[in-house]
């Protein structure tokens, strides 16, 4: 046992406020053979939910990018795009615009000097013209070939300045050299041969840059923004029978709509992520450390197979338009059979993986039902801790349903979503259906799992439980011993923060073991004989120690829970009947200690500690009435009791504190005080004796 003022940690705890707290869901040493089974069986669910989604679904209905389409698709929700499509024609347009980019030639330039320098020369063999223009000009007389010559020379000359300006004064054109070769004013033989010999020489001095005109083209076309679209609820997005283009298949992707390929990459997804939920989920419940080795083990299973019938449930409800209702679930059956701190991380961590699992990937929906599994969560914090019957925890189940219906409005308001009353009267079937459902599964679930819920306790701790109605009739003695304790149990669990209703209902089955042999405990003597006058101090101790493994044997019969069964087995730990040991001692009987001893285990939870310390205060304070007892007394056999224990090493397993230990014995004290109180009255004196006091009054005043 840990007695310091900030313990350090033996066993498993839950922090409450500053404080850890141990559970009966936890185990010292969490089997990673469940962790990991657990985890199997949450990837079967998703993979179960995921492949339901696409073969009923996106099978059906989904598209296939480059083929036409099956349906005509609107949107769901307003969003903005770019329109690659039409941004690409756009820019396209722009860079037709643009024919092509001219350089100057510059050798073209020099060639051209060169020749006009031979024309006006004369020189025609030099010229390099055609051999049929060459023996033509050499047909001529010199004088008039020279002329041919120089008016070719002039006229090149005047093309060649016209091409070195920023705009060309001419451009070459078999038009525009006829009328400049008319002007000359001479024969037509001679301007034929002169319009031969330009036509020869002249050649264009810039030329189309095939690199330029790209990179022009392309910075045109960068210049011109992206063409940006919007669409809003109801708009078509793609008509029955078109062709589904890359970027039509990317909007209908953003809107929500599913491909009709097999989902592989969503499954990647999960396989990846999934196996962070164990790690996730221990952090967040406050870690383990190493301690004493027990059969109570942390319900991996349990958990997995919530959150995984949740997304069942997620999908189910996707079917009727109620998204994000499916947390409903979770939230009920977490909250009522989970430690509040637990059930708060399973079912945020639930909601939010069903957004990523039952939604195929479409980014509103994952936010709609995400952010529904959030308040779902933090709503049934407060919501379901407290519950006192199946109609009050329908009543709050059903209003967190409300909240969720409510924050499920709230986000399509915000996106523009369309929202009607048909879905309003869609999630509010689904809250009270949801809630309906986790009453009828409940009982199943505390069956299967073995988990305990606040219903479930209330109901074993009702008188007409058919064991605690044997118990009354057959061992009157031991059924009101039991109701005392659990009425001392439960008081002082109120003042620790513990699980009342648990205390309770441990204190009533604790002795249920008595059931075969009654007569053989006090309780049940009435004031008689006591039956172990007569016997060997080993077989009484034998009959009294063997009421703990027939009180198992019993809770097996009656299926009571484990959880209960722990209070059967541990309420008396490994301490001895000294009496019976010191009886045989006396007698000179030599028997080993250990025979006088129960079995154990020691209390390995605070609830079955304390029970072991109320019970062990109640039977002490039992054994030594004598008809009444001060408050002294009362005091004083508390504190040994507690003592004793934690001499024997009875707490070891257990994180109780000083202060925790000054609140027993403080709470013990109060409660008992008001059932062995005494009473002051005043003696009644005989009539003699009153007339003799007065008579002697009489004289006095004399």
């Amino acid at each position: 046992m840990n007695i310091s003022g900030n313990p350090s940690r033996k066993s498993v705890a839950y922090r409450t406020g500053k404080k850890k707290r141990k559970f009966f869901f936890f185990s010292e040493t969490a089997s990673p053979d469940f962790r990991s089974l657990a985890l199997l069986l949450l990837v079967v669910f998703a993979l179960t939910v995921i492949f339901l989604k696409w073969f009923f679904e996106d099978r059906v209905d989904g598209f296939l990018p480059g083929e036409p389409s099956a349906r005509t698709y609107f949107a769901l929700y307003p969003m903005k795009y770019v329109d690659e499509e039409g941004t690409y024609v756009l820019r396209s347009r722009v860079g037709d615009t643009i024919a092509g980019v001219l350089v100057r030639d510059g050798a073209g330039m020099d060639r051209l000097i060169s020749r006009i320098e031979m024309m006006a020369e004369g020189d025609v063999v030099r010229l390099s013209l055609s051999p049929q223009l060459t023996d033509l000009i050499k047909s001529h007389p010199e004088e008039k070939r020279k002329r041919i010559l120089q008016e070719s020379a002039r006229l090149a000359d005047i093309y060649l300045q016209s091409q070195e300006g920023e705009a060309p004064a001419f451009t070459w054109s078999p038009e525009v050299l006829w009328r400049e070769i008319e002007k000359l004013a001479l024969p037509m033989e001679e301007n034929n041969i002169i319009y031969q010999v330009l036509d020869e020489v002249l050649q264009p001095l810039a030329r189309v840059d095939p690199d330029l005109t790209r990179a022009l083209r392309e910075d045109m076309a960068a210049s011109l923004q992206a063409v940006e679209r919007s669409v809003g609820p109801g708009d078509v997005l793609v008509e029955k029978g078109q062709v589904i283009t890359d970027q039509a298949a990317r909007i209908l992707e953003m809107q929500g709509y599913s491909k009709v390929l097999f989902p592989w990459k969503q499954i990647l997804f999960a396989l990846i992520l999934l196996p962070f939920w164990p790690l996730w989920l221990s952090i967040q419940a406050g870690g383990r450390d190493s301690g004493p080795d027990t059969e109570e083990t942390f319900p991996w299973i349990y958990l997995a197979f919530i959150v995984g019938m949740s997304w069942v449930s997620e999908y189910a409800s996707s079917l009727f338009q109620a998204q994000g209702m499916g947390a409903l679930f979770l939230a009920g059956c977490a909250y009522l059979t989970l430690p509040s701190r637990l059930a708060l991380q399973l079912v945020l961590g639930g909601g939010i993986l069903a957004g990523l699992v039952a939604t195929g990937f479409s980014t509103l929906q994952v936010l709609l039902v995400s952010f529904m599994g959030i308040v779902s969560a933090f709503g049934g914090f407060f919501l379901l801790r407290d519950v006192h019957s199946r109609g009050h925890f329908w009543k709050q189940l059903f209003l967190l349903g409300v909240i969720q219906t409510i924050t499920g409005f709230i986000i399509r308001w915000a996106f523009s979503l369309p929202f009607s009353g048909s879905l309003l009267l869609s999630l509010v079937l689904a809250a009270a259906l949801w809630s309906s459902l986790v009453i009828a599964v409940l009982p199943l679930l505390e069956d299967s799992f073995d988990v305990l819920s606040p219903l479930r306790l209330i109901e074993l701790s009702h008188p007409s439980n058919p064991l605690l109605k044997k118990l009354q009739i057959e061992a009157a003695g031991t059924y009101h011993h039991s109701l005392m304790l659990g009425t001392l149990a439960e008081t002082v669990a109120d003042k620790l923060g513990m699980n009342a209703n648990l205390l309770k209902a441990g204190a009533y089955f604790h002795d249920i073991g008595k059931l075969r042999r009654p007569v053989f405990f006090v309780e049940n003597q009435m004031g008689g004989e006591n039956v172990h006058d007569e016997l060997k101090p080993s077989l009484s101790a034998l009959v009294i120690l063997s009421h703990v493994r027939e009180g198992l044997e019993l809770a097996e019969e009656y299926h009571l829970p484990r959880i209960i069964r722990s209070f059967i087995a541990e309420h008396h730990g490994t301490t001895c009947l000294s009496y019976f040991y010191r009886k045989a001692k006396t007698m000179g009987l030599s028997i080993p200690r250990d025979q006088f001893c129960y079995p154990g285990p020691r209390p390995r939870s605070r609830e079955t500690g304390l029970l072991m310390l109320v019970d062990s205060v109640e039977a002490a304070l039992r054994a030594e009435v004598r008809g009444t007892l001060s408050t002294p007394d009362i005091k004083d056999t508390i504190a040994r009791v507690v003592d004793s224990k934690i001499a024997e090493g009875q707490l070891d397993n257990i994180d109780f504190t000083l202060r925790d230990l000054a609140v027993i014995r403080e709470t013990l004290l109060s409660a008992l005080q008001t059932m062995y109180h005494t009473r002051k009255v005043q003696e009644i004196k005989e009539k003699e004796t009153l007339q003799k006091n007065n008579a002697k009054q009489e004289d006095d005043v004399q």
